[in-house]
């Protein structure tokens, strides 16, 4: 066998070895299905949870929010009635 040839026999021997590292790697890491307890069991349409009602969800605001949201408000209805005076 010449060195050449020897040389490229070792070069395969190493490439298949490389290869087959790489394949078993894979295995080791391969997807799998998510956990089904990670999802809702229930229909998208199912009634039997109510929605809180906009009343419910105003009275567990803060007071601060509507002051704030009130202040929001003027500040733009002065913008705007600054703005149409300017023109």
């Amino acid at each position: 066998m010449t060195p050449i040839s020897q040389a490229e026999a070792l070069r395969a021997q190493n490439a298949e070895k490389a290869y087959r590292k790489a394949m078993d790697a894979r295995d080791a890491v391969a997807w799998r299905a998510p956990g089904v307890s990670r999802f809702d069991s229930r229909p998208a349409n199912d009634t039997g949870v109510s929605e809180p009602t906009l009343k419910e969800i105003m009275s567990d605001l803060p007071p601060w929010v509507t002051i704030a949201a009130g202040a929001v408000v003027a500040a733009s209805m002065g913008a705007l009635l600054g703005g149409a005076l300017h023109i």
